[in-house]
């Protein structure tokens, strides 16, 4: 007699969260490879992208635009200050310096390189599924 009869009727393979979690790992190694040379991460790349397009932006507003854990900008944040990429300006207002864009600039090609590598991989059809699929979630 089997005593744990939901593991019977559980399948693993369709958890969403782990297979929404496999796909970010994939994707992320494409862009880990091509910033390696760059010593960024996605997540800070990120981070200089909406500051140089949006412009200044508290710490709060970046973590809810990426859907990060303040702690996590934090982290990131700290890198990106001992680099001189960003500074802390009035009003908990952080900017990106011109060394913060002409890194950016610099590893646009590296960028580049990862979307062109990650749209191979999700072909067309793929890429228009993670965009109804995030619309979906965020509600766009």
């Amino acid at each position: 007699m089997n005593s744990h009869p939901n593991l019977e009727t559980c399948d693993p393979r369709q958890c969403i969260s782990s297979r929404i979690l496999k796909c970010n790992r994939i994707i992320s190694s494409v862009f880990r490879k091509h910033l390696l040379p760059y010593n960024i991460t996605n997540s800070q790349m990120s981070i200089l992208f909406i500051l140089a397009k949006k412009g200044a932006s508290t710490q709060q507003e970046l973590a809810t635009m990426l859907y990060l854990e303040k702690s996590t900008i934090s982290r990131n944040m700290k890198r990106l200050f001992d680099g001189d990429l960003i500074v802390k300006k009035i009003a908990k207002q952080i900017e990106i310096t011109i060394a913060g864009k002409d890194f950016l600039e610099k590893i646009i090609p590296a960028w580049d390189c990862a979307m062109e590598e990650s749209r191979a991989l999700l072909t067309e059809k793929g890429e228009e599924a993670l965009t109804l699929l995030l619309n979906q979630l965020t509600h766009v």
